[in-house]
């Protein structure tokens, strides 16, 4: 990690001096297999990737950047942003799909061109599949988690979405819930498997295997879980004050299936004073230093946050710094274009100034472009 250290210390003088040479692809084409862990290490272990030109900072740190647009077709300024590398992935929502397969087909081709015109690595393109009510897209999984009462019943509905999904080009899909439910009145509802870990485990690892047998990457979710939470972090700020023992017993998801290549790890917005302290999960040093290696053992997942643009998060300042240099990987700004716009500037300037360690942005740039290697084709 010095040696990326040292080389992206080089970028910021190289861009403080003068503007930058011209963007290449070579930052996906020459990315190298990510390294197994060995037990709960600190993020910053992971090897650089041989990138070529990394004097290009702000394309670097846009490959940790998740956007979105409305309407069925993006924007031309969307993909202005893409094309100048500011974005290294975009999430769809129902209302950029209104338009059937063959306009959601177009429109993902439309973003993964002008990438490529701009000499950039393919985006990632997700969203959230779970079955039941939360499609973001129509057709399968038409049970809900609630309503796959087998393994095998889990699986056959992940490989249908996965199929439906990667016909139109998604190649994350940002389920299954993991949440283990332990109150009544839950807000998760059907989106939980239920409220046993094991089965959990289970099924939602069969989802998951579903998904990747088509070639989609699945987001385990919510860590350190939300199965105890009465109102989700979309709409107020969460604590979660159960013992660290008891949160720690609903992880068997994450240790089942949370260490495959094709994983990402969706970490909450809640706090949960035992593990994270006083600050929300996502932005926690600790939970990243030692519950999530705790959680998943030797792999390489990807972690990306939940919405940074929500109510969870209102009273906090540049949460995508604090979160990325916690130790998250990618920054989701799901509310609309400014936000995303605001958060990645938020980003580029806190790694010029160096309140974001470039060391730590080059460590979640390796993640991301791991991931892509498999997925982004």
């Amino acid at each position: 990690m010095l040696v990326a250290a040292a080389a992206l210390g080089v970028a910021l003088a190289l861009l403080a001096s003068g503007p930058s040479r011209p963007p290449t692809a070579s930052l996906h084409a020459r990315a190298t297999t990510r390294p197994a862990r060995t037990g709960p290490v600190a993020r910053g272990s992971r090897q650089p990737t041989p990138s070529g030109d990394i004097a290009d900072l702000p394309r670097l740190v846009g490959q940790l950047a998740v956007g979105r647009y409305a309407g069925p077709q993006p924007s031309a300024d969307f993909l202005a942003r893409v094309r100048a590398g500011q974005l290294g992935a975009v999430i769809l929502f129902s209302d950029n799909m209104t338009g059937g397969l063959h306009a959601t087909r177009q429109a993902i081709a439309e973003l993964q061109e002008a990438a490529r015109q701009g000499g950039n690595p393919p985006l990632l393109i997700m969203t959230d599949q779970e079955g039941g009510e939360v499609r973001r897209l129509s057709g399968p999984p038409q049970l809900a988690p609630a309503q796959m009462d087998s393994p095998a019943v889990a699986r056959s509905q992940g490989a249908a979405a996965g199929r439906l999904l990667r016909s139109v080009g998604i190649n994350v899909d940002l389920a299954p819930v993991a949440d283990v439910e332990r109150v009544p009145g839950s807000f998760l509802g059907s989106r939980a498997f239920g409220s046993d870990p094991e089965l959990v485990a289970t099924r939602a690892c069969a989802f998951a295997a579903g998904l990747q047998s088509a070639g989609v990457a699945y987001t385990l979710k919510h860590f350190p879980g939300l199965g105890r939470a009465i109102a989700s972090t979309d709409e107020s700020p969460v604590t979660i004050t159960a013992r660290d023992a008891d949160l720690r017993a609903d992880y068997a998801a994450y240790h089942r299936c949370g260490s495959s290549p094709d994983a990402l790890v969706m970490v909450s917005s809640a706090i949960y004073p035992g593990l994270s302290g006083s600050k929300p999960a996502v932005m926690s040093p600790r939970i990243y230093a030692h519950e999530l290696p705790l959680a998943v053992g030797r792999g390489g997942h990807l972690t990306i946050s939940d919405a940074l643009d929500t109510p969870a998060l209102a009273g906090e300042r540049t949460p995508a710094v604090f979160a990325i240099r916690a130790g998250l990987d990618l920054a989701l700004f799901p509310g609309n274009e400014v936000e995303s716009a605001r958060g990645y500037a938020e980003l580029l300037a806190a790694t010029r100034t160096g309140a974001l360690p470039p060391g730590r942005v080059w460590d979640a740039v390796y993640a991301v472009e791991a991931l892509k290697r498999r997925v982004a084709k």
